[in-house]
């Protein structure tokens, strides 16, 4: 699954009220009523405490949209046609120019139904450790690394996201100017659960040491994710 992850920071002036406010309004009807879209979601920033060890990166947002697609070719495709609507909507919410990942999302665990819109929900940035290319990167997180956090215990749901292209106002740009190699996402039945994942064995001499072989920065945001019903 090819997942679109747009970086939203709020233009200066506009209220969080508003942001919300149009977030949910205008832009959740542009992509509510998009082509090729299998599932999108909004999401926005409620705690940005940084909760790792290691250093914070360059990523600094309010929120983020997420869509899905089966494709590269479907997103494009839905881009042709509504693109221009969606950062029509944007516009007079949200600081310019727009920065966009592209990933190919590995769902690693499921949160349970029974926690379905329940479970808390972390968000992890991630860079390359210096000297670290994008295919070491990619075979130690998405392989070994997957494997290590299955001995971490609290977690509910867990999701990799690789970074296949990086866009900045719709036009390719190169790792550097938005590094970026990584979006983790981690839910939690609460925070208790938060505490005991990152007080696990697991964590502390498995993973984390494993995760600083190989990853630069790591910046995280807790983040209310709000589903967006498709007009289909």
């Amino acid at each position: 699954m090819i997942s679109r992850i747009s970086l939203l920071k709020c233009r200066e002036g506009v209220s969080e009220e508003a942001f919300r406010d149009g977030m949910m309004g205008a832009v959740h009807d542009v992509i509510a009523a998009m082509p090729e879209l299998r599932a999108g979601e909004i999401n926005f920033v409620t705690d940005r405490q940084q909760r790792s060890h290691l250093g914070r990166g360059a990523i600094d947002i309010d929120g983020f949209i997420e869509m899905f697609f089966d494709s590269y070719g479907d997103m494009e495709e839905a881009y042709r046609q509504s693109g221009d609507a969606l950062l029509a909507a944007l516009e007079p919410l949200v600081e310019e120019p727009l920065s966009t990942l592209v990933a190919v999302k590995k769902r690693d665990t499921l949160v349970p139904a029974y926690l379905d819109g329940k479970a808390i929900k972390r968000v992890s940035f991630c860079d390359r450790k210096e000297g670290v290319d994008a295919a070491t990167f990619h075979d130690e997180w998405w392989y070994t690394h997957s494997l290590l956090v299955k001995l971490m215990s609290g977690y509910c749901g867990y999701n990799q996201n690789l970074v296949i292209d990086r866009l900045v106002q719709g036009k390719p740009v190169h790792y550097a100017d938005l590094p970026v190699e990584g979006m983790v996402e981690f839910w939690f039945e609460d925070m208790d659960a938060f505490d005991e994942c990152y007080s696990t064995t697991g964590f502390k001499l498995r993973a984390s040491v494993h995760a600083a072989e190989f990853i630069g920065t790591v910046t995280t945001y807790f983040v209310q994710a709000v589903p967006v019903e498709l007009k289909k």
